[in-house]
């Protein structure tokens, strides 16, 4: 079983990412066990150097830190914020990173992970702007983004009345995009193993 981080950018509790974060974990193929993080599970302070020590910041950390250890690989839907990541993503980053540096007994938990990106937006580009400044940022702490990605544009108007995604707005290239990446995280995984 490959085991797959899901994370949502957005705190929005009506978020279109996390509509989006659904459909992808719906379609995962057999094989793939999700893990929802989902941002009220992340009550982390803004990332301040000085906070780093503090225990009860690092009791909110470490669990959080091990979801992300123990995953395989991860998705990660994030709106853009004037064509970047969304200030919640960047900060959970810059803690979940941190930790190996504050304890050398913690590993890095993003270490050879695969990363699928993918966005949501009203707007015609799908949030595919924020992507490139997210994957140089997940390069950076050790990840292995995934070449493609999944932008979904119009995203407020991609719902049906029944609460699921219409295949218009979908794409079909998706669930290939979903399978490819389930089967190199899974390789990965292999290796690491």
């Amino acid at each position: 079983m490959t085991r797959i981080l899901l994370l949502c950018g957005s705190q929005r509790r009506h978020s279109l990412n996390a509509r989006l974060l659904d459909v992808l974990q719906a379609a995962l193929p057999p094989g793939a066990t999700p893990d929802r993080l989902r941002p009220e599970e992340v009550p982390l302070p803004l990332f301040n150097a000085e906070d780093e020590g503090d225990p009860a910041v690092q009791a909110i950390l470490r669990p959080i830190h091990a979801r992300f250890h123990a995953a395989d690989a991860l998705i990660v839907a994030s709106p853009e914020y004037n064509g970047m990541m969304t200030p919640f993503l960047k900060n959970l980053i810059d803690w979940v990173s941190r930790l190996p540096r504050l304890d050398p007994a913690a590993p890095n938990a993003f270490l050879d992970r695969p990363v699928l990106l993918a966005s949501a937006s009203p707007g015609w580009s799908g949030g595919a702007m924020g992507i490139p400044p997210l994957r140089a940022l997940l390069g950076h702490v050790g990840a292995l983004p995934f070449g493609e990605t999944i932008a979904l544009p119009y995203a407020d108007q991609a719902w049906r009345a029944d609460g699921s995604l219409n295949p218009d707005f979908a794409g079909h290239y998706w669930p290939d995009c979903l399978a490819r990446f389930c089967a190199l995280a899974a390789r990965v995984s292999g290796e690491r193993a």
